[in-house]
């Protein structure tokens, strides 16, 4: 396997993307009913490894992973295994029910019934001992909720929903202490036994562990140094030159034997060839020999032309909108109980209320009060798309990254998930639009007409619902939190100086800026909104200044944005177009970047 070393942009056309070999002539079998360890330090490739098994590895793969005499494909496995990363992806909000029923409607066939859907879910929590804790909330960093163990056996829970053939498990005892880590392995021994075929990752078993197991590869540089039962290991390894001490544990031992050190390059070379010579020396084993007898025995048993091309068809998928309606729910429920969160959503916009108000207090008629209708307008233009990346920036990542996980597990797309937030963010931008526009438009004097205070309403909302979509792209571009927080503030800087019209009109500004303006959303929200303001005002205007006056609103629009009024449905429909278009953009860029690997 060949895997590609750098950034995601790398191996464009001028420069190629540098690989490496992570995993290099290996040959090996599972056995149903047996509970298989591969063990090794860091880097010897056994994440590698379970991803190719799973058929979800990015690199170059050469070689073949057959189960019951087919070749494994990506979709097969999907059908077949479930596959436990080694972080624990859950909303803090849910209880442990909730966890596992939502998820059973997302994995479950569509002919399930919800009380079957139920049965299966007690089932689970039964099984993996979660009985007592199955009212509880996940809980995360702030509210403490479940152990450690616990969110380990709900991760394995979620993956048993489906009852798979095989389950793959990496590195899950990772973080627990050694009674929980103990009690784990047994629950994974106990369900192999069962009858499934369970293969996990481990860095360094303890002895009671490793009497738990029934068959221990071990990895070193990417290649097998042993594969076999817990009992061959110390012959095998004193056949070849290194007993075991005496009251030590095999599996350390052989571990640090294969390792490779490489704090020294003196002993980063003799640690390499050492390993080197370990690997050779196991594929010249009897050991290595029968295993090899039994993968060509295992071949011969199914008959190719009965087998080739055939997989078996999956139970037909829950529904799109099963789908669509659980992933809503859960998305509305997380969202909910985070009560600062959920607060956050409905008042983060009208916080600025009261600072507009005492800044420009109630407006007049005057000439004055048309600076301060336009301050306002700047502000009512500019205040709700970075509301929208504050909530995006607060509540996206958590749901992208457990979308990361669900979409490598085959359960629905990246258009479905972007469609779900989108939804989702929908009734909470209207909200919090229409608690800031009914109190700033009221309360500062601007135009009274119902229909233009409806057009206010409108491109609020417009605007909240932009500026999150665009943040939400953007941190498709950027995974980086502050980075992509920082580059949507810099572009809705940028088009509210550029294109509003408000601190320099257009007119004036360079040719090239002119144009840019174009593809700018402040120069249609605020050509909307300064004609929706002006449009059939009347003004006061001194006696000794008559002649410099703008006695009414249309003529402003006419000296100043000329085209505003004959423009409106257009720019409404911009703007529409403008909240289409990032929703196509955010979906856009998270294809192209891809779903990164997780672990």
């Amino acid at each position: 396997v060949k895997e590609r070393v750098g950034h995601w942009w790398t191996g464009g056309c001028c420069r190629s993307a540098r690989t490496k070999v992570v995993l290099n002539n290996l040959c090996m079998t599972f056995a149903t009913g047996e509970l298989t360890a591969l063990v090794g330090t860091s880097g010897s490739g056994k994440t590698s490894l379970l991803d190719v098994i799973s058929g979800r590895s990015t690199g170059v793969t050469t070689g073949v992973v057959s189960y019951e005499g087919q070749q494994c494909t990506r979709k097969m496995m999907r059908q077949k295994s479930s596959y436990v990363l080694q972080a624990d992806r859950l909303l803090p909000t849910l209880t442990v029910r909730e966890t596992l029923t939502y998820m059973a409607y997302l994995k479950l066939p569509g002919h399930f019934k919800p009380s079957d859907i139920d049965r299966k879910v007690q089932t689970v929590i039964t099984d993996m001992g979660l009985n007592h804790v199955a009212e509880n909330r996940i809980g995360g960093a702030v509210v403490r909720g479940v152990s450690g163990g616990e969110k380990r056996r709900i991760t394995i829970g979620v993956q048993l929903l489906k009852d798979p053939d095989i389950l793959l498990l990496d590195e899950p005892t990772s973080g627990l202490d050694a009674f929980t880590a103990h009690h784990l392995v047994q629950s994974l021994a106990d369900l192999a036994h069962k009858g499934k075929l369970v293969i996990m990752s481990i860095h360094q078993p303890r002895s009671d562990i490793f009497r738990l197991l029934d068959k221990i590869a071990i990895l070193t540089i990417g290649q097998l140094a042993f594969l076999g039962r817990p009992d061959q290991m110390v012959p095998y390894f004193t056949s070849v030159g290194y007993p075991c001490p005496v009251n030590q544990n095999p599996c350390d031992v052989y571990i640090d034997l294969t390792s490779v050190d490489r704090r020294t390059p003196d002993q980063e070379i003799k640690t390499l060839k050492r390993a080197k010579k370990l690997c050779a020396a196991f594929t010249n084993n009897e050991i290595y020999t029968e295993l090899l007898k039994r993968i060509t025995f295992g071949f011969s048993q199914y008959d190719s032309e009965e087998t080739q091309g055939t997989v078996e068809r999956a139970s037909r998928s829950p529904s799109y909108p099963r789908t669509f309606n659980c992933l809503l729910n859960r998305m509305n429920i997380h969202v909910w109980r985070n009560r600062g969160d959920c607060l956050g959503r409905f008042i983060f916009l009208p916080f600025f209320i009261p600072f507009i108000i005492m800044f420009l207090g109630r407006l007049g008629l005057n000439q004055e009060s048309i600076q301060d209708r336009l301050g306002v307008i700047y502000q009512a233009s500019q205040v709700p798309p970075y509301m929208g990346i504050v909530n995006g920036v607060a509540l996206y990542p958590a749901l992208r990254d457990l979308f990361y996980r669900e979409y490598q597990d085959g359960l629905y797309s990246t258009l479905t998930f972007l469609g779900v937030y989108y939804v989702h963010c929908l009734p909470f931008n209207i909200i919090s639009s229409l608690i800031f526009s009914g109190i700033l438009y009221w309360s500062v004097g601007l135009n009274p007409d119902l229909v233009s205070f409806g057009c206010f309403i409108l491109v609020i909302v417009m605007l909240s619902q932009i500026g999150e979509m665009v943040t939400v792209s953007i941190m498709g571009v950027f995974r980086n939190i502050q980075l992509a927080s920082n580059a949507t503030t810099l572009i809705f800087s940028a088009s509210g100086v550029v294109a509003s019209g408000l601190l320099r009109t257009i007119e004036n500004m360079p040719t090239v800026l002119q144009w840019a303006s174009y593809i700018a959303l402040h120069k249609y929200s605020t050509e909307i909104l300064v004609g929706n303001e002006f449009h059939g005002l009347k003004f006061t205007c001194p006696e000794q200044a008559a002649e410099q006056c703008l006695m009414k609103g249309d003529m402003f629009i006419n000296t100043y944005y000329p085209h505003a009024l004959e423009h409106m449905t257009r720019n409404f429909i911009i703007l529409g177009g403008y909240s289409t278009a990032v929703f196509i953009l955010a979906f856009i860029v998270m294809k192209i970047r891809g779903i990164p690997t997780l672990h």
